[in-house]
């Protein structure tokens, strides 16, 4: 069967007087046959465009003509004929109601987007307060419900499929502010939930807890976090780190009761934290627990800010 390219070299569209619509199909016929067109859209061409049907009938019945008052051309005309009628078959196909691709099949930017806007990821969301642990520590919790009120956030699109669970928590997680109301529940939360872990980006949590040193330290692992709001109030040196517990031992409290911000347990491993881009130390609320002086705030921002924004390797 002669390509479309075979037909316009042979001058065969002017010599049998075929018309516009006829060329453009016997073209869009060549692209299929080619893989540059799909059954779908060869189809549509015609479906859409009774010039096109049209011209397709007329184009049979023109070389049926031709073939008849010159039958030196039936090989041509024999195989124009069988194009077109290959043409209209595609056209006159059933077609299938393809509908919505499905949500999996969309490109993961486009998913992304639907899950910013499920979950209310817009520049200044309310930062988020985890649901508390019962029994998991003894610290002050968050202020009560009087003070603030606290907004559920519906996350049930995350306990969908396993692949959309995991792309709409991790896309929830990257996107917002985390602020945990002591080191012990951060500690939690972090040991449990290794997704969590692995994509949160900013975060924020009271200095406090007598399992701070642990909470503390997992923070070092998180390669991806990248901004870090350090709460410090009078409790925070309420417990001493092992070090300072063993010299009191011999030496009774060298500073005052309140102790100071280097003694306190998870000084170590909070100056070990390397890699972040921003790092600030924020008062704890009034209503919470008593406060330590500006001195001591801006005096921390400033230790951590010069060492927690290092690189691992300018250690070496």
């Amino acid at each position: 069967m002669p390509s479309f390219y075979e037909l316009k070299m042979l001058r065969l569209f002017e010599q049998y007087q075929l018309s516009d619509n006829a060329r453009t199909m016997f073209k869009a016929l060549e692209e299929f046959k080619t893989a540059r067109m799909d059954e779908a859209s060869l189809g549509r061409l015609i479906r859409l465009s009774p010039n096109n049907r049209a011209a397709l009938v007329n184009t049979m019945v023109k070389c049926a003509s031709i073939m008849k008052d010159k039958p030196n051309q039936s090989k041509y005309c024999l195989d124009i004929i069988t194009s077109c009628g290959e043409m209209l078959d595609i056209a006159d196909k059933p077609t299938q109601d393809v509908g919505f691709p499905g949500f999996l099949k969309l490109p993961l930017e486009i998913r992304d987007r639907i899950y910013n806007m499920y979950l209310g990821n817009y520049a200044g969301a309310p930062i988020v307060i985890p649901h508390p642990k019962k029994n998991s520590c003894a610290c002050a919790p968050h202020e009560p419900p009087q003070y603030q009120w606290f907004i559920r956030i519906n996350l049930s699109l995350g306990f969908t499929s396993k692949q959309v669970s995991n792309e709409c928590l991790a896309t929830f997680y990257r996107k917002r502010k985390f602020h945990f109301p002591c080191a012990c529940e951060m500690n939690y939360l972090l040991a449990n939930n290794a997704l969590l872990k692995s994509t949160i980006l900013n975060l924020m949590f009271h200095w406090c807890g007598e399992r701070a040193d642990v909470g503390i330290r997992q923070l070092q692992g998180m390669k991806q976090l990248e901004r870090l709001t350090v709460v410090v109030s009078k409790t925070t040196s309420r417990l001493p780190t092992p070090r300072e517990e063993v010299v009191r031992k011999f030496f009774g409290n060298r500073r005052n009761a309140n102790g100071a911000l280097t003694e306190s347990l998870g000084w170590d491993e909070l100056i070990a934290i390397r890699g972040l881009n921003h790092v600030s130390v924020h008062h704890i609320d009034k209503r919470k627990a008593e406060r330590r002086t500006d001195g001591d705030r801006r005096s921390l921002e400033n230790m951590l800010a010069f060492y927690l924004t290092r690189k691992a390797e300018d250690d070496q």
